[in-house]
C-alpha cells in the first residue's frame, strides 16, 4: 500500500511540474517578441531645383533662364505600399506624411524584414480621407489643421501641394522678382500615384530609402512669366499639368 501511495503521489507531482513548466514557457514566449522579424524604415526626402538643394529665398533659374525663389514648399504623401520580392503587397495603412523643405527624415514605422522589389505612394490624399474634417484629428497628426493651411474646407478638401515664392514676370527677364508664385494643387482628380521599381532589403536595424523631388521637373513646360499662379479652381488646366509633372519629379537616390 505504501508503495502504491508513493507511486501515485510521484505521478501527481510529475504532472503538476510538467503543467507548471509548460505554462511558464508559454508566458515567456508571449513576453519576449522575436525582434529579428521587424525593422524600422524611413523615407529621406530632399527637395531640389535641378542639382541644387532648395534653400528658401535663394535665387534660382528655370530652364529658360528666368529667375525665381521659393519661400514655402510642402506636400502630402499617402497610401504608401511596399512590394515584396515574392510579389505580395504591404500597404502601410493610415500612414500620411506632410513633407516640407526643412525636414528630411520621415518614419514609416516597423516593417517586416526581408527583400522588396519596389514601392509606390500617392501624392495627395485619397478621396474618402480628403473630405473629412481636419478637426477629427489630433494636433500632432499631419491631417489636422496646420499653421500653414493645407486645407480649403470639407467640400473641396486638402491642398495636396503648396508652392510659394517670387518670380521675374517681365516679358524679357530683368532679374527683378516682381511677381508671385502661388501654387495650391488639390481636389480628387489631382491625385497622382508614383511607382518605383527599386530593390531594397529591410533588416533588424534602421533602414532608409532616399527620395529626391526635383522642382525643375515639376515646372517642365510651365511658363513662369504667365503661369505662376493656380489655386486649382480657377487655373485647373495649369494645376493638371503640374500634377502630371509629379510623375517624373520623384527619383530614388543611392
Amino acid at each position: 500500500m505504501n508503495i502504491l501511495r508513493f507511486v501515485f503521489f510521484a505521478a501527481v507531482a510529475g504532472l503538476i511540474f510538467s503543467l507548471s513548466s509548460c505554462k511558464k514557457d508559454d508566458s515567456s514566449d508571449n513576453q519576449i517578441p522575436n525582434t529579428d522579424t521587424i525593422g524600422e524604415l524611413s523615407f529621406n526626402l530632399k527637395q531640389y531645383v535641378g542639382n541644387n538643394r532648395i534653400a528658401y529665398n535663394q535665387v534660382y533659374s528655370d530652364t529658360s533662364g528666368r529667375q525665381f525663389k521659393i519661400t514655402n514648399l510642402r506636400y502630402y504623401i499617402s497610401n504608401i505600399v511596399l512590394l515584396k520580392a515574392n510579389g505580395q503587397e504591404l500597404p502601410l495603412s493610415g500612414k500620411v506624411l506632410l513633407v516640407d523643405n526643412e525636414t528630411e527624415q520621415y518614419s514609416l514605422g516597423e516593417i517586416p524584414v526581408g527583400d522588396y522589389s519596389g514601392l509606390r505612394f500617392m501624392v495627395g490624399i485619397d478621396s474618402a480621407t480628403n473630405h473629412l474634417d481636419p478637426a477629427l484629428y489630433d494636433a500632432s497628426n499631419p491631417l489636422s489643421y496646420q499653421p500653414v493651411s493645407m486645407h480649403w474646407g470639407w467640400n473641396f478638401g486638402y491642398i495636396f501641394m503648396k508652392v510659394e515664392g517670387n518670380v521675374d514676370t517681365d516679358t524679357i527677364p530683368t532679374g527683378n522678382l516682381n511677381g508671385i508664385i502661388s501654387y495650391d494643387i488639390g481636389s480628387d482628380p489631382m491625385v497622382r500615384v508614383i511607382n518605383f521599381n527599386h530593390i531594397f532589403s529591410v533588416n533588424g536595424n534602421t533602414n532608409t530609402i532616399n527620395i529626391k523631388f526635383n522642382l525643375l521637373k515639376m515646372l517642365s513646360g510651365i511658363d513662369l512669366a504667365t503661369e505662376s499662379i493656380t489655386h486649382t479652381n480657377p487655373g485647373r488646366d495649369l494645376a493638371e499639368r503640374i500634377a502630371n509633372n509629379w510623375l517624373n519629379s520623384f527619383t530614388i537616390e543611392p
